[in-house]
């Protein structure tokens, strides 16, 4: 999903466009992500997860193999609109077996072990992508992640329940139910917010470092994705830290602070500071992550599948705004207005958890 970001400096040289052209080969797979848990569910609900997950998986192998043949903008952006179409149908049949059977307490800790299995994932393809780039160049990167995904495709999911999607399809009054639960709508809001501050910024900063230092590589450049690693301790730990710093919302809003006080940190942060940075940035994000997938998921019976599927929604289509819009401040204005435009957008989101707080 994320493979252009590191390889940002080397595709805007490559294929001759701008921060708001690469930015676009990130956010045209998640605009997918953000409609697919309410609508997917129509065509894949009584399809069984084992075919739909083996299928999608060996389609997702392919598109890579051609993308390892392309050196055009248009038919790259085609092909990761594609890719970005079958991403959803694989993360839910996953979740198809992470859900099935579990009391709310097991779903918690299944849901903490998810999230660190993606912040795994997306540490791998930005470090992955970086060094297999440098060592050899990006159409070697989209050759390894071929190979990957159709080894996962043959990974011997037999072993796992036979049991059909069994997604959800929303009403509109279900929508609205799941919206107005304990104040949702405000948590899903300042998870939009959330994830456009993230995903913006992450989106910008392999720019930004090829900016201040025009002889790094794409390698060093995926290194910086390291602080990831905080990510996935505090993602195992959400419940325990929430419960030494005064509940759920409370860490919500402590960990939506520190994340825009590390984006302001970072205005006057050369390279090294930027690597440093990244740590708290990763750290407060997932935690707020782990803690919001949870506390959504306390809605019972068919319901829960609406409002997980609001709760991508809200996540992906922040992520959308958030690398796409602030292109155009970049491109125009530089970093520093792009970095005000992504305080502002995390504030807002501290407002939200604030407004949550009154209810």
């Amino acid at each position: 999903m994320y493979v252009p970001q590191p390889l940002a400096p080397v595709l805007t040289q490559t294929l001759g466009v701008d921060a708001v052209a690469v930015g676009l080969l990130v956010s045209i797979t998640l605009i997918p992500l953000g409609f697919a848990p309410l609508t997917y569910g129509v065509f894949l609900r009584r399809l069984p997860a084992l075919m739909v997950l083996r299928w999608a998986l060996v389609a997702l192998s392919l598109s890579c193999v051609a993308l390892a043949w392309i050196d055009s903008y248009t038919p790259f952006l085609v092909l990761r609109g594609i890719q970005g179409l079958i991403m959803p149908a694989i993360l839910t049949a996953l979740m198809a077996y992470l859900s099935a059977a579990q009391s709310a307490e097991q779903l918690k800790q299944t849901m903490a072990r998810y999230v660190s299995a993606t912040i795994v994932g997306g540490l791998s393809g930005r470090l992955v992508s970086g060094s297999v780039a440098e060592l050899f160049d990006y159409h070697a990167v989209y050759w390894v992640l071929a190979a990957c995904l159709l080894a996962a495709a043959c990974v011997p999911w037999g072993r796992a329940p036979a049991q059909p999607m069994n997604t959800v399809i929303p009403s509109w009054e279900g929508v609205k139910r799941a919206w107005s639960i304990e104040g949702n709508l405000w948590r899903f809001l300042s998870v939009s917010c959330l994830f456009a501050v993230f995903a913006g910024f992450l989106n910008f900063l392999p720019l930004r470092l090829a900016e201040l230092d025009p002889s790094i590589g794409p390698a060093l450049i995926g290194f910086v994705y390291l602080g990831y690693l905080g990510g996935i301790a505090t993602s195992l730990n959400a419940r325990r830290i929430a419960g030494r710093l005064g509940g759920a919302n409370r860490t919500l809003r402590l960990a939506m602070a520190l994340m825009v006080l590390s984006v302001v940190g970072s205005i006057p942060m050369g390279v090294w500071g930027l690597f440093s940075m990244m740590w708290l940035f990763c750290l407060s994000m997932f935690l707020f992550h782990t803690l919001a997938v949870a506390e959504v998921n306390q809605a019972e019976g068919e319901l829960r599948g609406v409002v997980n599927g609001l709760y991508v929604a809200h996540y992906y289509g922040g992520g959308v705004l958030g690398i796409w819009l602030p292109g155009y401040v970049y491109d125009a204005y530089g970093w520093v207005p792009t970095i005000a435009v992504l305080i502002s957008v995390g504030v807002v989101g501290l407002a939200c958890l604030f407004k949550l707080q009154g209810r």
